[in-house]
């Protein structure tokens, strides 16, 4: 561009104007490209098309063809359009292989493991990738490795894992041990109070009906007493 802008200056062309044959053209814009190279110009306006599916061009421009849109090995984070090119983008668990990331490669690094990435050149405006996973460093004693920090970090000052799991699982055992004896005692308490009950219920029905039973044969007593004296007043009678 600054070889065109130099050549149109020279050529007494003016902003956004190339010289062809002796004439002051036009430069395509953006997302166009010259319909032929040997189109001549008129009146300072230039023949531009379109440029086709899979192609873009980002700038002002004087050939008669786009560049070619990226290719994504893996995911596009942004898609090709006439005037901008795609961005690429690799999955989860997967690392550009160059700082355009249209090529992927899996991560191989284990938990704990450091990544290291190395770069060198590749072409014009392209650099390679290279990867190493370097072990974490050995911890003195009653220490561990922190992962997200990247330092050795004492049982004091932070949370070892396995002691915060095997902690978890004990409360959880106790609540579960808890829950069950409460519902073995409640279960227990209904059973005895069921027990108990009837017989205090059946002893006072008992005791009703008794009552009620020496009160009838009290009145048939007095009735049969009423007929013995009836009858001995009709014989007297008689006599």
């Amino acid at each position: 561009m600054c070889v065109l802008s130099v050549w149109t200056i020279a050529a007494g062309c003016g902003h956004r104007q190339h010289l062809v044959d002796g004439q002051c053209c036009d430069l395509c814009p953006p997302g166009t490209h010259r319909k032929s190279v040997k189109a001549e110009c008129s009146k300072q306006q230039t023949v531009c098309i379109p440029c086709k599916d899979g192609y873009f061009s980002d700038q002002h421009q004087l050939f008669d063809r786009c560049q070619e849109c990226r290719s994504c090995q893996q995911d596009y984070a942004e898609k090709c359009t006439p005037t901008t090119n795609a961005n690429c983008s690799c999955r989860s668990g997967f690392l550009c292989s160059n700082n355009i990331c249209s090529k992927c490669e899996e991560n191989k690094c284990v938990t704990g493991e450091k990544l290291k990435r190395t770069e060198s050149p590749l072409g014009v405006g392209l650099r390679k990738y290279s990867y190493t996973c370097e072990p974490p460093p050995s911890c003195p004693n009653n220490t561990y490795f922190d992962v997200k920090e990247n330092v050795c970090k004492t049982h004091r000052e932070g949370i070892d894992p396995i002691n915060l799991i095997l902690g978890i699982g004990f409360v959880l055992l106790s609540l579960t041990l808890l829950v069950f004896l409460s519902y073995a005692c409640i279960k227990s308490l209904r059973k005895h109070k069921a027990y108990k009950n009837p017989t205090e219920v059946l002893a006072v029905s008992t005791n009703a009906s008794d009552y009620h039973l020496s009160k009838e044969e009290s009145g048939l007593e007095l009735i049969v007493q009423d007929e013995l004296k009836s009858s001995n007043s009709l014989g007297f009678l008689h006599l």
